[in-house]
């Protein structure tokens, strides 16, 4: 037929430079078969062409980065790095992990990707072996053959010196100077956004895996992958702890500390804030303890200042389960006692600035309804701070209504 796509009719080095033999021989078979008529056989040997291409692939960009996006697919990934042939090598790897990998890792895009999805439902529900109403006809072999033919066998192999592969070898194998880690900087501001996703992917897993010298070296990095990601990408690390706190024995770091090393990371990049709902309440839960316990402490001031610092340190993220809790020692603290105040507010006025109007009514609301917050009020000098910090929250506000509420307020903490 003069209207096969190239793929079927002449599939040689000439057309494709990336192609091997072994692909060559699979795409042949495929013609004959589809000559004969049988194109469900055809499909099947263009799909083994196009697995056989991904494989090579692969490895030409680098196994580690495929171990470090397979690990959350679902299915066989254990990829033998000691197999002698490619198909030994990935004998233990499902040919769908291996096609969503690819895509991850940008080694084949959307479109080529969907095409292979849709080869594979047919190999499970319209090829020979199953009895089916939908059988694979001559306009599906070619289409799909055009489609891989345009976007996998056309591409070249992707070159290890300039992939992200060849970047981060060197994080994770050598001892890097600060020209080195300078080097690298500049290289991870010129990734291709699809590179940033995969950097930051096998950053995460050398940060959590803890092992020197890709640790030291992730470090120097990481922060700057950090910057470029997107707020999806930032949330997989908040998942990675939120992960590790439910269920401690997925840190299979050997020092099993990778949650504590992911929670001083997200601490200085300030994205306490990606961490779920339920593992950052509990982070700020205890940081409002520690605050509290220091509030509580004969001769504290300094321990209050310690326990602030390092609830900025986390931000003001703080989810509304623990939000009473937190803000409570929040003005506990502000307000200070009988001989005056520790300072700490210097260091937690961020959480005050960072509350909408619905929430500066709610802790503005503390002042009257708990316990913890009116504890100290009838002394003259918290009580002045309290009114001091009011009348702030009052300047914050527009509504007539919200203003009325805030008078009550002070009136109430002037009569304790």
């Amino acid at each position: 037929m003069s209207d096969l796509p190239v793929l079927l009719s002449s599939p040689t080095a000439a057309a494709f430079p990336a192609i091997v033999q072994r692909e060559q021989d699979l795409l042949l078979q495929a013609r004959k078969l589809f000559d004969a008529g049988f194109y469900d056989h055809s499909l099947l040997d263009i799909w083994n062409a196009a697995v056989n291409s991904l494989r090579r692939r692969v490895e030409a960009y680098g196994i580690d980065l495929f171990d470090s996006v397979a690990k959350d697919e679902s299915g066989r990934r254990k990829y033998d790095k000691d197999g002698e042939t490619l198909s030994e090598r990935w004998a233990g790897v499902d040919d769908l992990v291996l096609v969503n990998c690819a895509t991850k890792l940008g080694l084949l895009n959307k479109k080529a990707g969907k095409s292979l999805e849709m080869i594979n439902w047919m190999r499970n529900h319209a090829s020979p072996a199953h009895d089916s109403d939908h059988k694979v006809e001559q306009e599906d072999v070619l289409a799909l053959a055009m489609m891989l033919q345009k976007n996998l066998f056309e591409a070249p192999l992707p070159d290890p010196g300039h992939s992200v592969s060849g970047l981060f070898d060197p994080i994770k194998k050598s001892t890097l100077d600060a020209d080195q880690v300078s080097i690298l900087l500049d290289q991870i501001g010129a990734l291709k956004l699809a590179d940033v996703k995969v950097a930051f992917g096998f950053l995460l897993d050398l940060l959590c895996q803890g092992v020197e010298p890709a640790l030291a070296n992730t470090r120097a990095t990481f922060p700057a992958v950090w910057k470029r990601a997107n707020d999806d990408l930032r949330k997989t690390a908040g998942l990675r702890y939120h992960a590790y706190k439910l269920n401690p024995a997925a840190d299979e770091s050997h020092d099993k500390s990778a949650t504590t090393r992911l929670l001083d990371f997200l601490a200085e990049a300030d994205g306490i804030q990606y961490i779920p709902d339920g593992a950052r309440a509990s982070l700020y839960r205890h940081a409002a303890k520690v605050l509290a316990a220091a509030k509580d402490a004969s001769y504290g001031w300094s321990s209050e200042l310690s326990a602030a610092k390092t609830l900025k340190q986390f931000g003001p993220y703080v989810p509304s389960a623990a939000f009473a809790e937190v803000y409570q020692e929040i003005a506990a603290v502000w307000c200070g006692n009988y001989w005056g105040n520790s300072g700490a507010s210097t260091h937690l006025q961020p959480f005050i600035d960072a509350l909408n109007t619905t929430q500066l009514r709610e802790f503005a609301g503390l002042f009257v309804s708990n316990d913890r917050v009116k504890s100290e009020l009838f002394q003259n000098k918290p009580k002045a701070r309290a009114k001091e910090l009011l009348l702030a929250i009052k300047g914050k506000l527009t509504i007539q209504a919200h203003l009325d509420e805030l008078d009550l307020i002070l009136t109430s903490v002037e009569k304790q």
